[in-house]
């Protein structure tokens, strides 16, 4: 007889959280591991995959169903089941705690996601393909950004160095450019901006400098930029405009986001197999 989640009046999701809170010390490691990521993002987990959460946790895809039926989940398809009954019968997040929030931010944080919305509207768009054909492509990829968005470009960077080989940060003002004195054969090289008001001057000509050296050029950017239609077509607007103090990067952030996605899904290489290789790299140094 299952003591899954076929009631939802005997077992509802937070009657599953609350055993999992108390349970969670008792756990073997690597079930633990599992459960740490459910109670960590639970507003997310609906998304995922008992693959993808078991790549994320770092264990066998077959912990992540263990830990369920631990406590009385069947997997997760019923874990999902239940989630989507809690929404639709409460219309609330797993994490809003009954807390309402007040119409002035509701408008802000709708207007935030509507930013986000709009980006994933591009997806199938030419510049969306040309930018995903770029970064997928290319031999090598550098990322650059100025001002208040260098740290964004720096993460951008990295992640994509996860999803890609031979990417890295190009930093002018540092380098003065020297990565590019030897200028590539065409095609063989992309360069990807991003770059917000107030724009900074070396983009545009950074960017056209890529161009005049055979390098494919992939800007994200705001709604109002307007240099970047000039020097490539695979440029991605997203908006920035929702009222906040700053304008926003949650636009940009999608956007960086699903080029790292496709350029990972892109390749031929073992997506898989470099995960694992980056890891064993990273523990060989006592990281995690």
């Amino acid at each position: 007889m299952s003591h899954g989640f076929a009631s939802y009046a005997e077992a509802p999701i937070d009657e599953f959280v609350s055993k999992v809170e108390q349970g969670l010390h008792a756990l073997p490691k690597q079930e633990a591991k599992v459960a740490q990521y459910f109670l960590l993002n639970l507003n997310s987990v609906s998304f995922e995959t008992g693959k993808s959460i078991a790549q994320k946790a770092g264990v066998a895809e077959i912990t992540v169903g263990r830990m369920l039926r631990r406590f009385g989940c069947a997997g997760m398809k019923e874990f999902k089941a239940m989630l989507r009954h809690r929404y639709s019968v409460t219309g609330a997040s797993i994490a809003d705690d009954g807390f309402e929030l007040p119409e002035d931010w509701q408008e802000q944080m709708n207007a935030e996601l509507r930013a986000v919305s709009t980006v994933y509207s591009r997806i199938g768009t030419p510049a969306f393909r040309a930018a995903q054909r770029y970064l997928t492509e290319a031999e090598e990829v550098y990322v650059t950004g100025f001002q208040t968005v260098r740290g964004l470009a720096e993460d951008v960077a990295r992640r994509l160095a996860l999803a890609r080989p031979r990417v890295r940060f190009l930093s002018g003002h540092d380098s003065m450019l020297s990565e590019w004195l030897d200028p590539p054969a065409p095609g063989s090289s992309c360069l990807l901006i991003i770059d917000v008001i107030p724009y900074a001057a070396e983009c545009e000509t950074i960017a056209r400098l890529a161009r005049d050296q055979g390098r494919s050029v992939v800007v994200v950017t705001d709604e109002y930029c307007h240099w970047a239609q000039e020097v490539t077509d695979a440029v991605i607007n997203a908006p920035s405009k929702t009222g906040l103090f700053l304008e926003s990067i949650l636009g940009l952030n999608a956007a960086t986001s699903l080029l790292v996605h496709m350029a990972a899904n892109g390749r031929s290489a073992d997506i898989d197999q470099r995960m694992r290789d980056w890891k064993r790299l990273a523990q060989s140094i006592g990281i995690f």
